[in-house]
């Protein structure tokens, strides 16, 4: 009876790799969202081209949305290159096996963080707060703060010129020192936590260069920055 029951197992076994081996290939609904290394804020419009491997016999172009995110549909037991580029970014190549963690419904969703990159390309400290009319950086800016430490630990050859600005309102003079004095603190803070004070030039702008000139609040706020200006890579 036991060796009934073994043979009925086998013949199962056997029927089933039959049945698995003669399916097409399944497809893996793939999705991913593309984001800024150094902010970890999505990035829209990013170009995506996949290439199915070795032969490059399935080639497409897809863009992320406005989330920074792409859905393709790939099959499960292919791999695909994917390479990413986007201006003001070093351009990312990956390679993929789309079934490799994917769930049981045959969806994969990854994440990419591309970095900042190329001389001339400027980046936003968004997050980079002060306390009003003064140069003392506040506690809620040091994320924002050590993202820029991390970054230039990770390319040791960047070299960085941080430009202050503020509102065009009040004295220019007054302004232009706030603004000196701003570029400073965040120098100290980058320096304080590694990073070679060769490496970080800086330069005041005071209310010269506004971004916006409308007399509201918000458009106030977003003239009181701080810029990372890449110099050398």
């Amino acid at each position: 009876m036991k060796k009934y029951i073994v043979f009925l197992g086998l013949i199962a076994l056997s029927m089933a790799g039959m049945a698995q081996s003669s399916e097409p290939d399944s497809l893996v609904t793939y999705k991913a969202i593309i984001v800024d290394k150094f902010s970890g804020a999505p990035i829209s419009g990013v170009s995506v081209e996949y290439k199915k491997l070795p032969y490059q016999s399935e080639i497409g172009l897809l863009s992320t949305d406005a989330n920074g995110e792409f859905d393709a549909y790939f099959r499960a037991r292919e791999s695909y290159s994917l390479q990413l580029s986007y201006k003001g970014y070093l351009s990312l190549s990956e390679v993929i096996q789309p079934l490799e963690h994917a769930d049981a419904n045959l969806v994969r969703v990854d994440t990419f963080s591309m970095r900042p990159g190329g001389v001339g390309s400027v980046l936003a400290l968004q997050n980079l707060n002060f306390e009003q009319g003064k140069s003392k950086i506040t506690q809620d800016s040091f994320e924002e703060l050590n993202n820029l430490v991390n970054l230039l630990k990770e390319s040791p050859n960047m070299v960085i010129q941080l430009e202050g600005h503020t509102d065009f309102r009040g004295s220019p003079t007054a302004n232009l020192e706030l603004s000196e004095d701003r570029v400073k603190a965040v120098k100290d803070y980058l320096v304080s936590n590694g990073i070679n004070t060769d490496r970080i030039m800086t330069k005041a702008f005071g209310g010269s260069q506004p971004i916006t000139t409308e007399n509201t609040a918000e458009a106030r706020a977003k003239n009181r920055r701080v810029e990372v200006r890449i110099l050398s890579e």
